[in-house]
Formats: structure tokens, C-alpha cells, sequence
């Protein structure tokens, strides 16, 4: 927030903050494969560590920056650090949880939205005392701090890569094969990035939805956003206290969340007033949570450890572009057809991979391929991960 005001009040334009936006995907999309293989093969303590650093010095030059040069290039850099710490940060859940793996990714996310949920109301109560400026420079200190307990936690030294993986390119395409070589990974991901082109659809309805077709404030729009965030929290905090979960729960929660998202982004279409619209909002973001946290346990348990980096890596690059592609699609989408068609469409889309999900699933259930845990720490040894062929 502190990041865009400070874009429109220093730049004067939508241009602006449109290109600041895109720097926090550029380098997911542009290099998230790359730094996925990164969080396989160097120490993901270091990788985290030096991504808090990149966040920390891009933060902290954009609490005294005024022009569009300096904006747009830390902005970013910030986002380098964040593509950077994404699959290291999701890849050593395994490492520090062991078989509690479930319960810490949960458990991640559940703080991750705490954060989001809070942020915005913190930088609110900032922003009257000093602008932007306040918030900037106390997210770069967070940052520091993050990096210097990131620094104290013992990780273990991931195994040296093969002969045949010392070019890079080769040891994202062949640990990439591994990864998606278990049974159910391709249809989990592949979901999830049509599911994306849905949220993206709401993101850009939300203010239009709340201020001129509800006819809200900006308040009733902060209250959509707010209902949302709850929603995840509660999903991933729930997750959290019912522990590890078999494939099979995982699958039917996956499920589960697709057809829930699908409903409550068709509510919001039909909704005639904010409080209405604030409940199916809070139900879009549970569903949400349980996807995303759901999704992220089942590849924890199903890829070998020794490539996960890779694959979160890949999935942040196909994610993000996907993310650009529905936003893109959500403008000419609303000045076409209006925001309650917009969000009926999102919908439909979701429940089309809802369906896609459930019949792919169904094969593989037939087939008894989803039984086992490949990723567990107890089931298989890193190093043995390693002798992919080329």
C-alpha cells in the first residue's frame, strides 16, 4: 500500500503504479524457474537470507525516493527478493518440519495472511503520521530483522547436484520430469493456474463492486477486502489444528475448495448490498486458504524433496503469468459485459476446473496411483532424488 501511494503521489499517474505493479511479477515470472533450481541446489538459509536483504535495501532506498527512475527500479529489486525467497522459503518446510510438514505449511500461510489481513490496516494509521515514508522504512527493518533470525535457524546443506545437472537449464527440465512424474502433481497445478485466472477476475472487480455497483465507500470497499482476508486466515488456521491429512483428504479438500470458489464468486455476482457481499467475500477467501495450503501439502508430500525448489519455482513463473493474463482479460472482460457478468464468469471458470479436477482425480483413484507419500521425510532419501537422466 505505502509502495503505491507513494508512486501516485510522486508520479502522477496510473502509468505508474500499473509498471510498479508489474515489477512484482516480472522477476516471478522471468526468473521463478531459475531460482526455484537455486533453492536446490545452494543452502535455502542463504537464498532467504540474502532475498530479506534485497527486500530490506529496496525498501529502504523507496522511503527517500521521489522520482520515477529510482521507484521503478527498487520496486523491482523488491521484487527479485520476493521471486527469490518464494521457493526457498516454501521448499524448506520439509527440512525444518520433518513429518510435521503438513502442519508447518499451514501454518505459513496462516501468518502469511495475518500479515496481509493486518498490513493494510497498520499502514492506514501510518500513513496519517508521516505518508509514506513511515511504512517504507519499518517494512525495510522488518526485513532486516527477518534475515538476521532467518540467519540463526539451522537448515540442512542440500546434496551436491549430479554430473549431469551442473548446467542449470538441465537440472530445471530434469528436475521438473520428477516433479511432475507423481501421480495427481500436473492436475493440482494445472487447476490452481486456471483457478488464478477466477481470483484475478475478482481482484480487479472488488473496488468497482463495492463503491459503484453496491453504491459503497471506500470503507464498504476496505470491508470486502478485510472479509476476504479473514476467510484465509480462518481456512489455513483450521488446517493447521487438524494436522497431517492422507492423499486422499488432501484430494477431497482440494476439491472441495475449487467447487466453494465457484459458488461463492457466483454469490458475489448476485449479491444487492455490501453485507451480503462481505459473506460471500469471506467465503471466497476460505476457499481460497484451503486451496492454496491444500495444494501446497499435497506437493510437499507427493515431490521428491530434492526438486521442490524447482517446482515451486516453475509454478511461480506459470502463475504469474497466468495472474498478468486474467488481469489483462478482467478489464476488457468488465467494459464489455459489466462486473456482475465479470464475476459470474470467474465463477464457471473455477467450477470448469472444479470439474477438470474431479474427473483427473477420479483416474487416478481408479488406478490406485495416489497411494504413498513420495515426498515424506522418512519415505525416501534426498541424495537418492538426484540421479534423474537427462
Amino acid at each position: 500500500m505505502a509502495l503505491l501511494l507513494l508512486t501516485y503521489r510522486s508520479l502522477h499517474t496510473s502509468w505508474a503504479i500499473a509498471a510498479v505493479l508489474l515489477a512484482e511479477f516480472l522477476p516471478q515470472i522471468a526468473f521463478g524457474s531459475w531460482f526455484g533450481a537455486f533453492a536446490d541446489r545452494y543452502p535455502k538459509r542463504r537464498l532467504i537470507v540474502t532475498a530479506c536483504l534485497l527486500q530490506a535495501a529496496a525498501f529502504g532506498g523507496l522511503a527517500v525516493a521521489h522520482t520515477a527512475t529510482p521507484i521503478l527500479t527498487l520496486a523491482l529489486l523488491a521484487g527479485v527478493g520476493n521471486a527469490l525467497q518464494r521457493p526457498a522459503m516454501r521448499s524448506a518446510l520439509p527440512t525444518l518440519a520433518g513429518e510435521d510438514m503438513q502442519v508447518a505449511a499451514a501454518l505459513y500461510d496462516s501468518c502469511r495472511w495475518v500479515g496481509l489481513t493486518a498490513g493494510p490496516a497498520i499502514a492506514a494509521g501510518l500513513f496519517v503520521i508521516s505518508g509514506a515514508a513511515l511504512p517504507l522504512a519499518l517494512n525495510a527493518l522488518s526485513f532486516v530483522i527477518a534475515a538476521a533470525v532467518i540467519a540463526t535457524v539451522a537448515m540442512s546443506e542440500p546434496p551436491p547436484a549430479a554430473a549431469h545437472e551442473s548446467a542449470a537449464g538441465s537440472g530445471i527440465r530434469a528436475g521438473l520430469r520428477a516433479g511432475f512424474a507423481s501421480p495427481g502433481v500436473a492436475v493440482v497445478v494445472a487447476c490452481s493456474t486456471g483457478w488464478l485466472i477466477g481470483g484475478s477476475l475478482l481482484n480487479v472487480c472488488e473496488p468497482i463492486l463495492a463503491t459503484h455497483v453496491l453504491h459503497g465507500s471506500g470503507s464498504d470497499y476496505a470491508l470486502l477486502v478485510a472479509s476476504y482476508g479473514v476467510g484465509m486466515v480462518a481456512a489455513t488456521w483450521l488446517v493447521a489444528r487438524r494436522g497431517a491429512m492422507p492423499v486422499n483428504v488432501l484430494v477431497q479438500r482440494y476439491v472441495a475448495a475449487l467447487i466453494l470458489t465457484a459458488i461463492a464468486m457466483g454469490g458475489s455476482a448476485i449479491v444487492g448490498s455490501i453485507l451480503p457481499a462481505a459473506l460471500t467475500f469471506a467465503a471466497t477467501g476460505y476457499a481460497n486458504g484451503l486451496l492454496v495450503v491444500t495444494e501446497t501439502q499435497f506437493i510437499l508430500l507427493r515431490v521428491p524433496q530434492a526438486v521442490q525448489g524447482r517446482l515451486f519455482g516453475a509454478k511461480d513463473t506459470v502463475e504469474g503469468s497466468f495472474i498478468l493474463l486474467g488481469l489483462a482479460g478482467a478489464g476488457a472482460l468488465i467494459a464489455a459485459t459489466g462486473v456482475r457478468f465479470t464475476l459470474a464468469a470467474g465463477g464457471g471458470f473455477n467450477a470448469l476446473c472444479a470439474v477438470a479436477a474431479i474427473v483427473a482425480f477420479r483416474r487416478y483413484r481408479t488406478s490406485g496411483a495416489l497411494v504413498g507419500e513420495i515426498g515424506s521425510t522418512a519415505a525416501i532419501e534426498a541424495t537418492d532424488l538426484l540421479e534423474f537422466t537427462p
